[in-house]
């Protein structure tokens, strides 16, 4: 399918190929087409049309002069007809925290982290151990993408690990360097809060070194588990786990 001519000097929408779990594959099925079959993160079916009217699926928005990462997530519902994508029917009976069977989850899990190396690493091996795979961003390839960009591509996942360390020390305006704490990387509240706003805080697992480190405390009700020496936090890691649905199997971290 040609990319319309005319549109050069106007707003228009890329075609997106999403599977009927809601995986995006392509947001820019006609500037950059990369349609698959298959969704290579569930095996899930794909489409680009709505089953009900056959309208194409809304895309990467081209605005003239405009940078534009594209959206994050599939739309809901179709915007000719207003009927629910097969992604939103499989959803809304799943509130945010609700088990989902091991067949609709992917084994990806995206890990936030600062400077801390040794949590970094520590985390990313339990995840092994246990048959999940770690996303560790830099670690993935840039693709010609900016930062966000790469993130938002990275970030659909169903459950997430930020590791809050001590890397940061920082007062209130007015105050002295004797009243400053330490505080996790800026980029790392902020991944806790999309994550906790995407998944629900059920699926957001908080890991904080075991020192006096200042927490957000705007974002109400999420639990902060201590990374402690003697790793009870890996068992606390697969419970919260199972409690969402994965099966996972804490005799593999003994």
């Amino acid at each position: 399918m040609p990319v319309p001519s005319n549109r050069r000097d106007e707003r228009w929408y890329d075609l997106m190929q999403s599977c009927l779990n809601g995986h995006i594959i392509t947001s820019r099925g006609l500037t950059n087409p990369e349609l698959k079959p298959r969704c290579p993160k569930c095996g899930e079916e794909t489409i680009t049309q709505c089953p009900s009217c056959g309208t194409q699926i809304q895309g990467h928005l081209h605005i003239p002069g405009v940078g534009y990462s594209g959206p994050s997530s599939p739309p809901a519902h179709c915007h000719n007809c207003g009927e629910p994508y097969p992604w939103t029917q499989r959803r809304k009976d799943k509130l945010p925290g609700q088990p989902q069977s091991a067949s609709e989850l992917t084994d990806e899990i995206f890990v936030v982290h600062g400077h801390d190396q040794e949590m970094k690493q520590a985390a990313a091996l339990v995840l092994s151990k246990i048959g999940l795979k770690p996303i560790i961003l830099h670690e993935r390839p840039n693709e010609g993408r900016t930062i966000i960009e790469k993130f938002e591509k990275n970030a659909d996942v169903q459950f997430a690990i930020v590791l809050l360390s001590p890397d940061d020390m920082a007062y209130a305006k007015g105050g002295t360097p004797a009243d400053a704490r330490a505080r996790a990387r800026q980029n790392v509240v902020l991944e806790l809060g999309y994550f906790v706003g995407k998944l629900g805080r059920a699926r957001v697992f908080a890991l904080k070194r075991d020192t006096d480190i200042e927490l957000p405390n705007d974002i109400s009700g999420v639990v902060y588990t201590s990374y402690d020496s003697q790793g009870h936090w890996q068992f606390e890691l697969v419970r919260e786990l199972k409690a969402v649905g994965y099966a996972v199997d804490a005799n593999a971290l003994i």
